[in-house]
């Protein structure tokens, strides 16, 4: 927490708050079923992005570049920010032509990897990446045949 007010993130997070609100509001219009998966993300974008407004106005969003951190610190943060920019992109355009399970997994995989800092075990990674899998496996399930969501289907399923 460094007290100082996020004006840049309260202005971003209204754009989402709006965003959360529109969606919602658009799912006032559809059959129960149908609203459930819009009416919850739409809401909970809402209410985080409003929830970030506080944060960021009241100084304890805190900054993720320190005063006293290094040029090498700052640059690794944002080589870490564009992977994820990327990799998210490259999810998006790829899913429906190769999978979205398969894409899925190479994306959480990529974002697992770029956040880990430091040497780490091979067994530890092999509990990351079982971790990953488990993930990537419970939501495509869930997605699926718990809400009803049409999954693209492209070269690998």
């Amino acid at each position: 927490m460094n007290g100082q007010k996020d004006i840049a993130g309260a202005v971003g997070s209204a754009f989402f708050a709006a965003i959360g609100a529109a969606v919602f509001i658009a799912s006032l219009n559809m059959s129960p079923l149908a609203a459930m998966f819009p009416r919850t993300i739409g809401a909970a974008m809402a209410v985080l992005a409003l929830l970030h407004i506080v944060m960021a106005l009241t100084g304890r969003s805190g900054e993720a570049v320190e005063k006293g951190s290094s040029v090498s610190e700052q640059a690794e943060g944002l080589g870490r920010r564009m992977t994820l920019l990327f990799t998210m992109i490259a999810w998006a355009l790829l899913f429906p032509v190769i999978g979205m399970f398969v894409t899925s997994l190479a994306a959480c995989a990529i974002l697992m990897f770029t956040g880990l800092f430091g040497r780490t075990s091979p067994y530890r990674l092999a509990l990351y990446l079982a971790a990953v899998l488990a993930m990537v496996v419970c939501f495509y399930f869930l997605m699926g045949n718990v809400l009803n969501i049409p999954m693209p289907r492209g070269l690998l399923f």
